[in-house]
């Protein structure tokens, strides 16, 4: 007897009266699988709807949703299949091809990239087929995870069933065209953060139209940077501020809807106000204070210091240091602040003759070495001179072989001229005059040594040893060619005093020859003599 084979009109008779295939039935979601869902449909075996069958990413059913299902087969030892797609299928058709007719937006989940494109799903229910050059998409690029909008080109009924072409590029160009034709300059939408570039920011505006905040645009502090500003991937609210249908270009600003801080600058900020902000930049001509974010003023060089113009800002401020400033000019129109930094501190000469007194002996520190002399700092703000005369007792050619730039000196107070903000100092007379003592001891005929300080043209300058005063020995009263170091035997014939240098010294080493050959002569004469009286007194003793 050979076997039966069972067709599916058989196989309908031996199911239970309750449930056919092609029955439509409510089934409650149970289980999830990779390739589906597990369902209850209250039939004798459980069921199961396979991923092509579905309405939705396996991964959007949670256990417990309701579903509307169609029998595709019973199974009663195993598991029945079932299709949520097939009942709502005759209906999306219709509202497809109403769609089509519109030219309206539908729903479609991309599916699997194929020959020339993608095949999705519209509306969870209907392939249809979307060209690689409508897809909006790379070649190699991973499949959408969400549901996309499409636009269906073209619909066609076949003998296996109606063919659909659909179109993510349309949307967009429908978009694009629908954002032109309804936004202007001035508006204000959403948008969502892209890129970020130093020169500013590619946003996404509503239709996936691409949109650009230049960095001017982002914040009224110019010294703002991008990425401190946004993140990618924010949603941020931005103003239109500049639109070209043509080249499909949207220019926005972050800052346009912010308050801006110039409105009420000069009543925040008025002319001789004092007030604390940033160092945010130094330059040459003076340095930038942020006194707010989008509010910066300049402190001109000039407004930095008292006294010392030589400083170096750097030793004054550094980027970062907060700092009082007065307000001391305002451009509005031109967004321009001048501060001052020395008036915000106060002027040191004001009180001058409180601190400073002529006579007192200070210590200052030496900023400037000039030709003529040297400054010296006393304090922050208040400087005099020391001319070239008042370094030393001694006479100098250059201050630098006295003094170095930072070294700290005693300084004595000669005069205060307040009007003119001058002070004049004196090294020499904080210490004792030397040629007090070589007035007191030395005169005309003084026999001294001297050790060759320099030689010029007209002689040698030497320094008296003992006194620590200088002397001068012209060409006339030197007796070798004196080199440098080398120590004299002289006569002083002169000694005078003088109100500048403390006092003047000629000396003469030939006269100090002159003066030995005669001292040798009367003891050789002095000796002859004496032998000659001794002869004489022998001679007289002998008779």
């Amino acid at each position: 007897m050979e076997p039966m084979e069972f067709n599916d009109e058989i196989l309908d008779q031996y199911e239970p009266e309750e449930f056919k295939r092609g029955d439509t039935v409510k089934g409650t979601v149970v289980g999830k699988e990779e390739d589906g869902i597990v369902v209850d449909f209250g039939g004798k075996s459980e069921g199961f709807v396979p991923e092509n069958e579905l309405l939705k990413p396996i991964t959007e059913y949670k256990i417990g949703d309701v579903l509307v299902l169609q029998i595709l087969k019973l199974n009663y030892e195993e598991r029945s299949i079932l299709s949520e797609r097939r009942p709502v299928f005759k209906n999306t058709l219709e509202e497809l091809k109403k769609a089509y007719e519109e030219k309206s937006i539908v729903k479609a989940r991309v599916v699997s990239q194929v020959k020339g494109g993608y095949t999705v799903l519209l509306k969870g229910v209907v392939p249809a087929f979307l060209p690689g050059s409508h897809s909006l998409l790379k070649r190699d690029e991973p499949l959408p995870q969400k549901e996309v909008d499409v636009i269906i080109l073209d619909m066609v009924q076949t003998r296996r069933g109606v063919k659909i072409i659909v179109s993510r590029k349309a949307v967009r160009d429908k978009k694009i065209e629908q954002f032109f034709s309804e936004k202007k300059v001035g508006d204000t939408l959403e948008c969502e953060v892209r890129r970020i570039h130093q020169s500013g920011v590619e946003v996404e505006v509503p239709g996936g139209i691409r949109g650009f905040i230049p960095r001017s645009e982002l914040s009224y502090d110019a010294k703002a940077l991008p990425e401190d500003i946004l993140q990618t991937g924010q949603s941020i609210m931005a103003k239109i501020i500049r639109m070209d249908k043509d080249k499909k270009n949207v220019i926005l600003s972050l800052k346009q809807l912010m308050p801006d801080p110039w409105n009420k600058i000069e009543e925040k900020y008025p002319i001789g106000k004092i007030v604390t902000g940033e160092v945010v930049s130094i330059h040459p001509f003076g340095f930038f204070v942020r006194l707010e974010p989008g509010v910066e003023g300049l402190v001109p060089r000039s407004e930095v210091f008292w006294g010392n113009t030589r400083k170096s800002l750097e030793d004054v401020v550094k980027v970062g240091d907060l700092v009082k400033v007065e307000v001391i000019d305002l451009d509005k129109e031109n967004r321009k602040l001048t501060l001052s930094y020395r008036k915000a501190k106060g002027d040191p000469w004001e009180n001058i003759e409180d601190k400073y007194y002529i006579g007192n002996v200070t210590t200052g520190k030496v900023v400037g070495v000039v030709r003529k002399g040297i400054f010296v700092e006393l304090e922050e703000g208040i400087e005099g001179f020391v001319p070239i005369l008042e370094i030393s007792w001694e006479r100098i050619d250059n201050p630098e072989e006295i003094v170095k730039i930072g070294e700290k000196v005693k300084v004595k107070i000669m005069n205060i001229d307040k009007e003119n903000r001058r002070i004049s100092l004196s090294m020499k007379r904080t210490q004792e005059n030397p040629w007090e003592r070589a007035l007191r001891e030395l005169e005309r005929d003084s026999i001294v040594k001297g050790v060759v300080k320099k030689v010029v043209n007209s002689g040698a300058v030497v320094r008296v040893e003992g006194y620590d005063v200088e002397g001068f020995v012209p060409n006339s009263h030197l007796v070798s060619e004196p080199k440098e170091g080398e120590t004299l035997n002289l006569v002083v014939l002169r000694i005078d005093p003088d109100e500048i240098f403390g006092g003047r010294m000629l000396l003469s080493e030939k006269r100090y020859e002159e003066r030995m050959n005669i001292e040798e002569y009367k003891k050789k004469v002095e000796k002859e003599k004496a032998q000659k009286s001794l002869g004489e007194l022998l001679e007289k003793n002998g008779e």
